[in-house]
Order: structure tokens, then sequence, then C-alpha cells
């Protein structure tokens, strides 16, 4: 982590207000990408400082860090305060839910990672704080993690915690007391509203804050209902976020289970058509993991075939960046910058490169092969061309036939296109850092071949691939 040189506020992008702090994106510099910025509303003293170089250093040292949203520097703004820069991650789990509760599958899967990252981080005295639906983010290629890791800012800046009452664990509700049996709690929280929808204890109709705490504190946790979640998933989560500390597994527990869960929920195999992909390799490195020896658990008990559930579509392996040679198209998509008229030394003029056209059929993706005859694509999939809203661009696309699409964008200055969305809608906003320049192109499937669209510029963009 480095301290960098001063910023002007008039260069940053507004993304979002939080409680305590604002989040900010700042333009990649040469060969990076897009960075988002925390900026707290005060400067940060000697001793916070060095509490979160601590931290940080720490968190570095971890085996499971890929999982960490660790931060990059710390930046002076001109007018003052201070920012936490960090890897831009576009979307969080309260974003992904928003879509509809997530498979069983899946949530047994992100439990096991972020437990994986508490129980690593544990015995070495750190603790979150705050575990919440918005700190669990998503980086472009779907690798999920573990924002906001840490004690030293939120001691600095301390948040009402009502806003977040149905995430918080009692003890820090009454004393504030933040500890590895919260953190515990907090991931409970969040794996239950990966399943529900909703927090644990959500605000009824006519509830104020205060109400809300008032059942946190008394109240048991509601069972989860309305899914055919297994028994021992449901108990693990009562005892994560049981009244007393004590009561609590330690997050080591919590791995044993949810690793345990996994395998049994593979071998009903009926949640497998479900499987996200994207947190495949996390799952691989989390099961190398020891945490040493325990009871094993007791076993999954018998429950009938699942009712249907909305759900994420399962992308396959092939529609994300770098995860396979049936990617390499995508991963080199760049925008090209060229230099204006006059300024090319060996021309005097910039090089013209025909545009694509929208309007032609998407190709699907083939190995290359001995020349042969033309083959019109069965699937005809065209990306419009982008509505530019200056902080955020509006794209849309349409497929003749129904398919799971990932948009991938390329940016100027960045190494390479990134995906940001992967489902089966064909519309998408997302954020864009006004002056650059960028390229847009849509990749589907039906299962059986890989379609992938003309690309789009944006702002001049010159699109290609090398």
């Amino acid at each position: 982590m480095t301290t960098m040189a001063e910023i002007s506020p008039q260069s940053l992008v507004p993304r979002a207000d939080g409680p305590v702090a604002a989040l900010f994106l700042m333009a990649p510099r040469a060969g990076g990408r897009t960075a988002a910025l925390k900026v707290y509303p005060r400067p940060l003293d000697r001793r916070t400082y060095h509490g979160i170089e601590v931290e940080q250093a720490k968190l570095a040292e971890l085996r499971t860090v890929r999982s960490i949203l660790t931060v990059d520097a710390l930046e002076e703004l001109t007018d003052g305060r201070t920012g936490l820069r960090t890897e831009f991650c576009p979307q969080s789990l309260r974003e992904l839910v928003a879509r509809g509760p997530l498979p069983i599958r899946d949530v047994v899967t992100l439990g096991q990672i972020l437990a994986s990252v508490l129980a690593e981080a544990h015995p070495l005295g750190l603790v979150h704080g705050g575990i919440t639906p918005a700190n669990v983010l998503e980086r472009p290629d779907g690798q999920p993690v573990l924002g906001d890791f840490g004690l030293t800012l939120r001691l600095r800046f301390p948040r009402d915690l009502t806003a977040v009452a149905g995430y918080t664990a009692p003890e820090v509700l009454r004393d504030g007391e933040l500890s590895e049996q919260s953190d515990v709690y907090g991931l409970g929280a969040v794996l239950y509203f990966a399943l529900t929808g909703h927090a644990p204890f959500s605000p009824r109709t006519g509830e104020n804050a205060g109400d809300v705490v008032l059942r946190v504190l008394r109240d048991p946790v509601p069972d989860v209902t309305g899914r055919d979640v297994p028994r021992d998933l449901i108990e693990l989560l009562r005892r994560m976020m049981a009244k007393e500390p004590a009561d609590r597994p330690d997050a080591a527990e919590v791995v044993r289970v949810l690793e345990y869960l996994l395998t049994a929920v593979d071998a009903r195999g009926d949640d497998k058509e479900h499987d996200f992909d994207d947190f495949s390799d996390e799952v691989a490195a989390v099961r190398t993991m020891d945490h040493g020896p325990s009871p094993a658990p007791r076993p999954v008990a018998r429950v009938a075939p699942p009712a249907p559930q909305r759900s994420r579509p399962k992308i396959p392996k092939e529609l994300l960046i770098g995860a396979g040679a049936a990617a390499s198209v995508l991963a080199v998509l760049v925008v090209m910058v060229w230099p204006s008229a006059g300024d090319d030394p060996d021309s005097g003029t910039a090089p013209q490169v025909p545009a694509a056209s929208s309007s032609e059929p998407a190709r699907p993706e083939q190995t290359p092969t001995s020349p042969g005859p033309t083959v019109t694509p069965a699937v005809q999939l065209v990306l419009q061309p982008p509505q530019d809203k200056g902080t955020s661009v509006v794209l849309k696309w349409t497929s003749s036939k129904p398919l799971t699409y990932a948009l991938n964008i390329a940016q100027q200055g960045g190494s390479g296109a990134q995906t940001t969305y992967r489902g089966s809608g064909t519309s998408q906003t997302v954020q864009v850092v006004p002056g650059l320049k960028y390229c847009f192109e849509v990749q589907g499937t039906d299962g059986t071949a890989i379609y992938i669209s003309e690309p789009q510029p944006l702002r001049g963009a010159t699109c290609r691939r090398r």
C-alpha cells in the first residue's frame, strides 16, 4: 500500500454515497484499470494511517487474500479529505440478489469462501467488524470478495448501526462489541439474505429502526421458508446468529460444515444445473486449507426434490474472460487509440479501420480450420449503438433466439476486455468514466454454441481484436 500525490475532487466520478464515506471512480493510470476511491469526510490522523497500514499488511499475507478487497493506496484530496483506492468491483451481493435469491449451491459456496477468509484472519487478530451484503462484492470475472475489512476506520468513523441492524449482532447493537463472534453473526445474516432475498430481521410495516433493533435483541431468527434448504444449513445459520456470542461456531467450524454441505448438495444433483461457475476455482483453493481436526458434521436430512426457484442462469466458463482458450477472442478486445492526422510519424495520417456493422449476424466462436464454405449462423446477435449519458452508458441488444449473455467492455488505457454482466436480459446500464473511449461486445450461448456480436464503439473509439 502506498500514499500517492494529491487528487482534485473534480477529477472523480461520483458512484455512491454511504453512511460514512462517498464512493467515486477514478480514471485509470497508464496501463491500469478503473479504480474505486472511498473518500472519508475528514482527514486521517497519523494513528489511523498506521492502523490501516498494519491491517493491510497482515491481510496481504493471507492465503485467502484473493477473496479480500485490499487497499492499493491512500490518496490525499486537495480539499483535505483522504480516500482509500481499491480495485473497482461493479456490483455487490445486494445487487445480485435483487434479481432473486441465489441457488442453494451458490450460497453454500459463497459462505465457504467468506468463512475461509475469516477462519484465517481471526487467529491473527484481524476482525472485519461489519459484514453486510453491501460489502460482499463481485469482481468483473465473477470472483466474490469481502470489502471494508478492518476495525481502524470503523472506530475512527463510527456509523449509525440501526441502518444495518438486520445484519448486526445483538452485542454490537447493545455494547458496540466488535469481535470474531460478531463477524460470524454477520456472515450468517448475509447467507440468510442470499437464500431469502431479505435480512433475517427486515423492517415490518409501521416499524421504525428501534423496533428492528428490539427484535434483533430478543426474537429468534426466523427459519428460511419457501425453499428446499437442507436442514443442516438452516441449523448452521441458526447457530451462527445465536444471541449469545459463546453459542456461535467459530469461522473454521463454519468452513468445515459448509464443505460437507457442498459435497452433500452435489451428491443430490438437483441444484447442479444452477451452478455458478464463477466460484469454482476459488472453491478448489478453499478446500486445500487446513483448519485442524473437528468432529464430523451431522448428515444432511433427506429432502424431497426442490420447488422451482428464481436464480441467476448458469454461465459456461467459455463466457468468462480469462476462463480458458475459448475466451481468447474476447480477452483481446481493446480500444485502439490512434494519433490524429499529422501526428503519425510514418504516414502523416491516422490509420483507417473499417467500422463494424451492427446489423451483421453474430459469429459463432470457432477454432481456426482450413478454408471452407461460408455458413450463415443460426443465431443473429446484434448490439445496438450505445447511448452515452456521460457517467453511464445504456446498452441494448437483440437476438433471433433467447440466449444467456455476457457483456464485455474494453476501456481506453485498460489491459483488455472485462465482463460486467451475465444473464438473460437484453439491456444493461454500465458506469463509464467521462472522456474515455470504450468498446462494447455481447456474447451469448444457447448451450450448444457461442455467438459474438460485432463490437460497438463509444466516443470515437476504434474497436479491434489483437
